[in-house]
């Protein structure tokens, strides 16, 4: 008789693993990278004046974005991050008859996003007029929904 309370007690556990795994269950988080991340080092090779354009593809592949200018081209590398992890703590109440009709999702999530763009301009001829990091924007916050962000 006691084994078999053990065998339901194991099964219960590894059901409810599984579920929180596979993104079903009361924990999830995910992460999404798109694009290689650029940093200074990545890029010390440009020098303006003499780089081409053949050699910034090279060692950094095709551009995300090209846009035409009076004077040439810019090239935008885009980088983007976004990480999500979330707890549900109303989820147990899914096994409850009455509770599990009504909303109980009290959802605390913790959410990143991070976009990077390198930009490069090229004259005509195709050599390299500046190159820069133009903006890195990164939002982080808390929400513990229904409530709305409350820590931020």
């Amino acid at each position: 008789m006691r084994q078999s309370t053990f065998c339901l007690a194991s099964a219960i556990v590894a059901a409810g693993l599984l579920t929180s795994v596979s993104g079903c269950g009361p924990v999830g988080w995910t992460r999404v990278t798109l694009n290689r991340k650029l940093t200074p080092q990545n890029v010390a090779f440009i020098h303006p004046g003499t780089t081409k354009w053949r050699a910034v593809i090279k060692e950094l592949g095709a551009p995300s974005e090209l846009q035409g200018t009076d004077g040439g081209i810019v090239a935008s590398y885009f980088y983007y991050d976004d990480r999500n992890f979330g707890v549900d703590f109303g989820w147990p109440l899914n096994f409850f008859p009455p509770a599990s009709y009504a909303p109980h999702s009290m959802e605390l999530r913790n959410a990143g996003v991070i976009v990077d763009t390198f930009q490069v301009a090229f004259d005509k001829r195709g050599v390299v007029q500046y190159d820069a990091f133009s903006h890195r924007t990164r939002h982080f916050g808390f929400r513990f929904w229904p409530f709305g962000n409350i820590l931020q």
